[in-house]
Order: structure tokens, then C-alpha cells, then sequence
């Protein structure tokens, strides 16, 4: 067993009575990675993670946690080392937000002096003042806000492992990408092992270290979101990338500063400004909407450090940064699984099991580029 792997399944099928969901799948997750499984509705991404808690149990097959087979490990004691946050967040609407982050720690036996601590950290690190949420109801909280606690709810025992299925799919556009970028900050600071379900390419795009897609209960490709815009591996992978959309994909993917004419090369400034941060397709975005073929780049003082022109971005190469290690076609039977030399095979989703019942008895889970418009040089 390879110690560069935190979750493991091996030839894992799941079966409900004549019908097998999922068939033969086998994936090596490694620690710190966000792993994000897509596909269209009942392809097997919700059953997959749900099997790694043992929220469903899975038929044949092994599923390990850091290298430990997880049938070995008493199953409410599993889910209180893993986090889980799901669209409809679970919270209990009779308790307070703060009673609601700390309900694992107080399952664990916590002390409430450290629970209170872990609270108030925890809302401190999702943006949730402490004063005005700690007191407040479910039924108080704006979307954006409860998923936040389903969020803190899910950490709150500081999990090597977190699952979330689509937990941002029900969120108006504003709030899902405030929350994606604040996962991805959590992320950089805390670097749990993710394992992350959604229908939406431009979210998995947009989180993903690596993408698994499946279809037909089968895994079609894995890699980096470069690997498959690069190579997609049949026309049903194409079309979920976006088909002709997947040359803009490719550069909200490259950061502006990788294409940039620093200042001291070109000194001329424009009427409007991108951030250095920001990519290439908001970049192009602010070239259309202002109809001009050049920008200003600015750092984040608004200070100029550079030019962007029309013509950088048409003439880098591929659109792209240069390839991950791992092959752009890369299918199911590649990437991570070859620490087992385990095929990667399928899934189908079974996505119809709610598992309030098992969170009441103990098995908790969280049941739970910027326009910045004309611009004028002083």
C-alpha cells in the first residue's frame, strides 16, 4: 500500500437489486488533493462518495483509508473523521448555528471549552461573525450563509477528508462562486484530501486538481482540466468540456501575468485594466465589452505592470501552459490508480438515498475575472 494515497477503491462495484450502479470502479485519491467527479444525472458520481463513508455499502470490492479497508472501521466512528457537506446542508433546524458546527466535537466527547474554541475559529475562517451568527436559526440564514456553516459543520473535527456532493448547486451564481472561491482558499491553508460531485464543468474546472469524468456507469477520462481540454477522449467528453466553447475554457485556465508585456517592455497604458490574477477569457471578455485590442495590466494596488494585447493571446501556444505529468488522454485506466495497477473503471449513480436518519443517530457527516471597467492613467 503506496503512503501517497489517502482513499483507495479497488474493483468496487455497488449493485440495487437487478441493477449495478456502479461496476468495477477503481480510483487512488492522493492526500491533499481536490478530486472532482462529473457527469450527467445518474452516472454514479453521488453513489461513489457515498460509499466511501459507508452512507451505501458497497457490494464487491475494496475501499481503503489510508491503506485501512474501511469495512474494518466502525462505521459512525469512519463518518465522524470525515466531512461531509451536501446541497441541502442538513443542518437541524431547532439548534443555533454555533450548536449546529460543533455537533461532531461533542459526538468525539470534545471538552466544551475546545468546542466553543473550534466554533469560534471555524466561523471566523468562513467569514460568519461570531456575534451576529453564533445565536441565529437556519431558517435565519440566506443560502450562502447556511452552506457556509455546512461547511464549518463539516471541519469542525479537522477531517483528513472531506466529501461534498454539489453542495453549491442550489446557490444563485453570485453566491456559488463566492463559495467556490472560498473553498478554493480553504483549500491552499488547510489541504484536506476532497473529494468533490457536480454536474457543472465550469465549477469542476474551476476547483479541480483532477477531474474524473463518468458516463453510462463507466469512467470515460481522468486528469487535470489542462489534460482534458487538451485531449478530450470521445465526443460525449468534448461536449461536456463545451464543444466550441472549449477554447475559452482553456483560457479561464492561464492567468494573466503569464502573457502580459511587463511594463518596462511596453509602456503605452489603455482605457481599461485586467488584474494581473485575472485570466485570459475575462481578459478577452473586458477586450469585447470595451471593443479594444489591448489592455492594462495592474497588480493588486492597481499599480501598472504591464500591457495585454490581442494578438498575446492569440499567438501563445496551444492556448495553454505546458501538460501535467500525467498523459492528456489519460482514461480509466490511468493516473493515480496505477499505485494498485487497478483498472479505473466505472460508476453509475443510485443518487436517491437521503441519509437524514443516519445523521440523527450518530452518523453525521455536515449534514451538512473582475471587470474593472475604464480606466484613466493619472
Amino acid at each position: 500500500m503506496t503512503d501517497q494515497v489517502r482513499i483507495a477503491l479497488l474493483n468496487v462495484s455497488k449493485r440495487f437489486g437487478e441493477d449495478t450502479a456502479v461496476d468495477g470502479l477503481s480510483l487512488a485519491i492522493a492526500p491533499g488533493e481536490l478530486c472532482v467527479l462529473v457527469g450527467t444525472s445518474g452516472c454514479g458520481k453521488s453513489t461513489t462518495l457515498r460509499m466511501i463513508n459507508r452512507l451505501i455499502e458497497h457490494s464487491d470490492g475494496q475501499i481503503h483509508i489510508d491503506g485501512q479497508p474501511i469495512r474494518e472501521i466502525n462505521e459512525q466512528a469512519l463518518r465522524r473523521r470525515i466531512g461531509y457537506a451536501i446541497q441541502s446542508t442538513g443542518l437541524f433546524p431547532h439548534w443555533t448555528v454555533a450548536r449546529n458546527i460543533g455537533l461532531v466535537p461533542r459526538l468525539l466527547k470534545w471538552p466544551a471549552e475546545r468546542i466553543q474554541k473550534r466554533t469560534r475559529e471555524l466561523m471566523q475562517l468562513l467569514g460568519l461573525s461570531e456575534t451576529e451568527f453564533a445565536g441565529k436559526y437556519p431558517h435565519q440564514l440566506s443560502g450562502g450563509q447556511a452552506q457556509r456553516v455546512g461547511v464549518a459543520r463539516a471541519l469542525a473535527a479537522d477531517p483528513d477528508i472531506l466529501l461534498m456532493d454539489e453542495p453549491f448547486g442550489a446557490l444563485d451564481p453570485i453566491t456559488r462562486e463566492s463559495l467556490q472561491d472560498e473553498l478554493l482558499r480553504l483549500q491552499a491553508r488547510l489541504h484536506k484530501t476532497i473529494v468533490f460531485v457536480t454536474h457543472d464543468m465550469e465549477e469542476a474546472m474551476k476547483l479541480a486538481d483532477r477531474i474524473v469524468v463518468m458516463d453510462g456507469g463507466k469512467v470515460v477520462q481522468q486528469g487535470s482540466p489542462q489534460d482534458l481540454l487538451t485531449a478530450p477522449e470521445n465526443a460525449f467528453v468534448e461536449s461536456l468540456l463545451g464543444g466550441r466553447d472549449r477554447g475559452l475554457k482553456q483560457a479561464g485556465l492561464i492567468p494573466v501575468r503569464d502573457v502580459m508585456h511587463p511594463t518596462g517592455a511596453r509602456r503605452q497604458t489603455t482605457a481599461a485594466a485586467v488584474s494581473a490574477d485575472d485570466d485570459l477569457r475575462g481578459a478577452l471578455s473586458l477586450m469585447l465589452l470595451h471593443r479594444l485590442s489591448s489592455l492594462t495590466v495592474v497588480d493588486e494596488r492597481d499599480r501598472t505592470v504591464g500591457t495585454l494585447g490581442v494578438d498575446d493571446i492569440m499567438h501563445r501556444k496551444n492556448l495553454l501552459p505546458a501538460a501535467s505529468a500525467k498523459p492528456a488522454n489519460q482514461s480509466s485506466n490511468q493516473s493515480s490508480n496505477q499505485a494498485y495497477n487497478q483498472p479505473a473503471s466505472s460508476s453509475d449513480d443510485g443518487d436517491a438515498v437521503e441519509d437524514k436518519a443516519k445523521v440523527e443517530d450518530g452518523a453525521e457527516q455536515t449534514s451538512p475575472s473582475q471587470d474593472r471597467g475604464p480606466r484613466h492613467e493619472e
